[in-house]
């Protein structure tokens, strides 16, 4: 995997704002999550799926790609509750970097 996106600010439209609204997410708690503390993998077509928690700790998946015309503006395809295994991927992630957990 390369290296984790620097982004700057997340390019929001009507569409993706419906979509997020869909999954029953706030643009808010998106944003917490992309800019908490998430896991970072690589997707497909130069996209980046963040999973992390939002303040209220509701763990989400947000995936974003490059503006290539803004550079560090990130578009937001999709952002949801993350589902089983992506939870499991979180946790298992978190707890191998972090020295202190439990396991």
């Amino acid at each position: 995997m390369g290296e984790t996106p620097r982004i700057t600010a997340l390019e929001w439209d009507s569409w993706n704002s419906v979509h997020v609204t869909k999954h029953g997410l706030a643009r808010r708690e998106a944003e917490e999550a992309l800019f908490g503390d998430p896991v970072v993998r690589e997707t497909y077509k130069n996209r980046f799926q963040f999973i992390g928690p939002t303040q209220e700790g509701k763990l989400v998946s947000v995936v974003v790609g490059p503006n290539p015309h803004l550079p560090g503006v990130f578009y937001v395809f999709s952002a949801r509750p993350a589902d089983r295994k992506e939870q499991a991927y979180y946790e298992a992630t978190r707890n191998q970097s972090d020295p202190d957990a439990d396991g």
